[in-house]
């Protein structure tokens, strides 16, 4: 058993034991984020050189810095931020990069509605989108704050379930009720979306019958559903006040965990022991769940497929890829005591990530995607747009977060258009093209009067046409142009009667390019 330390700031010193895949590992403090890029970058090169599969050549500098703004910032970068970037001879540039963005609270924002959609989806439905806002402004308050991981999905699930009423009252105003009420607050409800959220375990498919695919039971599923269901008396609670009834059956399920492992009941009894209980279960060290599936959807997020698909079948029928990849990534996070930021700095050092996704002239476009051998091209999402639709404008990012008194409708109207379920597969709808091309937040930014960037570059007699062109390049795709995109563009600004109209022509053509529109 794994003593846990009060304060985050002490680091692990005792060696910890986790069951994965059914072995222990011993593993003392948690790596760098560096020393833990470079063993993925071991192995997947194992795997790659196995598969004699060569990967693709590292980004450059200007793809690197935009995707990793993307991916952690939630936007493009500035033109002051990328000509910071790109003209810096620093050999640990990407290092330091990765780190300043991992503590910045756009990340925080960023990665709360990453969180939000994978723990609560059905908020981007409307009868829940209620939920949303208020869940991500907590979410990124205890991020920034630099709570970790295990804290955040413990406190979601025991919210107001302390015995003692005073200290309920209290949790319940610091911290949102949405996961539970995205459940509806149904035992079943919530057993399925804590399994699938937070164990990456598709437990809910044997509801009505046992699983055909795995081993998971009917049983099993109402076992778990039983640990939310709240006993009939108000007075002493026992163990064996937590169970519930088969639906169709005259059977009645205690609370039991699906993997057979001894429940970590409280001391003190309550209405609500149950899903304390289950809780403090699903958050230990040594879930053989909980670690790698927190791992595996970063992972997805960052390098478009997971070492785990479907993401929610973490099963012994369905192993990883990349069994030691994944193996090593959650040692680390048990050992850094599930520290988000550790994870995503180390990942997004790796090789694989910072790898080309271009295909070089007579090579095969089809690789498999599970050798991560060349980084994926991906849809970006309505948030990751609107964005940096702004950015590149030199407008404010407008959150709720960020000004709570002003109206975000626009935003909202935006991204709840533009909504990606999965980014490696997106594909833009005719209706988003036709909104992009026309839409409101396009017609504001390519109007000179409107968009800060095109009114200084309209009134700015200090640069040629040349240099007017390449400043719009860098704030649009965060690179130069090439010389035939820089010919052209300056030949047509040159022509142009009204400057400022000519380069929101040039700004909306840069906007409804496949490079503006696509995280590559």
């Amino acid at each position: 058993m794994i003593l846990r330390m009060n304060q985050r700031s002490l680091t692990t010193t005792v060696a910890l034991l986790i069951a994965l895949g059914g072995g222990l590992l011993v593993m003392a403090d948690p790596p760098s984020a560096s020393e833990l890029a470079k063993r993925i970058d071991q192995h997947l090169s194992a795997a790659q050189e196995s598969s004699r599969i060569t990967p693709t050549m590292i980004s450059s500098d200007a793809e690197f810095l935009r995707r990793i703004y993307l991916d952690l910032a939630g936007r493009i970068p500035t033109v002051a931020e990328t000509n910071k970037f790109l003209q810096s001879d620093e050999e640990d540039k990407r290092t330091k990069l990765a780190h300043q963005l991992v503590h910045s609270g756009a990340h925080a924002r960023h990665m709360a509605t990453f969180w939000r959609r994978t723990w609560i989806p059905q908020a981007d439905t409307p009868e829940f989108r209620g939920l949303s806002e208020e869940f991500e402004v907590w979410l990124t308050m205890q991020l920034t704050s630099g709570l970790h991981y295990d804290e955040i999905v413990r406190q979601m699930l025991t919210v107001g379930a302390s015995g003692d009423q005073a200290e309920a009252n209290r949790v319940l105003l610091s911290t949102p009720e949405s996961f539970l009420s995205a459940s509806q607050r149904q035992p079943e409800n919530l057993a399925a979306n804590t399994t699938r959220a937070f164990l990456g375990v598709n437990l809910d498919c044997a509801q009505c019958h046992d699983h055909p695919f795995s081993r998971w039971t009917q049983e099993q599923f109402w076992e778990t559903a039983a640990f939310f269901a709240r006993p009939k008396s108000s007075e002493a609670v026992s163990t064996s006040d937590f169970e519930i009834s088969m639906p169709e059956t005259e059977k009645q399920v205690q609370a039991t965990l699906f993997t057979g492992d001894e429940i970590p009941w409280p001391t003190q009894m309550y209405g609500d022991s149950g899903r304390t209980a289950l809780a403090d279960w699903v958050t230990q060290s040594e879930n053989p769940y909980f670690a790698r599936n927190a791992v595996n959807r970063v992972w997805a997020n960052f390098l478009g497929t997971g070492l785990v698909e479907p993401l929610d079948d973490l099963s012994e029928e369905n192993p990883p890829v990349h069994p030691e990849i994944l193996e090593e990534l959650a040692n680390a996070f048990v050992t850094s005591e599930f520290d988000l930021k550790l994870l995503t700095e180390a990942i997004v050092l790796t090789e694989a990530y910072q790898r080309s996704s271009r295909v070089s002239v007579g090579e095969s476009a089809q690789v498999d995607p599970t050798l991560y051998a060349r980084m994926p091209v991906r849809g970006l999402s309505g948030e990751q747009l609107y964005d940096s639709i702004r950015t590149a404008a030199g407008l404010p990012i407008e959150r709720n977060d960020l000004d709570p008194t002003k109206d975000r409708d626009a935003r909202e109207r935006f991204t709840t258009k533009f909504f990606v379920e999965d980014a490696s597969h997106a594909e833009r709808s005719i209706l988003q093209s036709l909104s992009l091309m026309n839409g409101e937040a396009t017609q504001e930014i390519v109007q000179a009067d409107e968009s800060p960037l095109l009114r200084t570059l309209a009134d700015a007699p200090f640069l040629n046409d040349q240099e007017k062109v390449r400043t719009l390049y860098m704030a649009m795709l965060s690179r130069d142009p090439r010389p035939e995109e820089a010919e052209t563009f300056a030949r047509y600004l040159a022509a142009a009667p009204d400057k400022g109209a000519a380069l929101g022509d040039l700004m909306w053509a840069l906007l409804n390019s496949a490079e503006f529109n696509t995280n590559h």
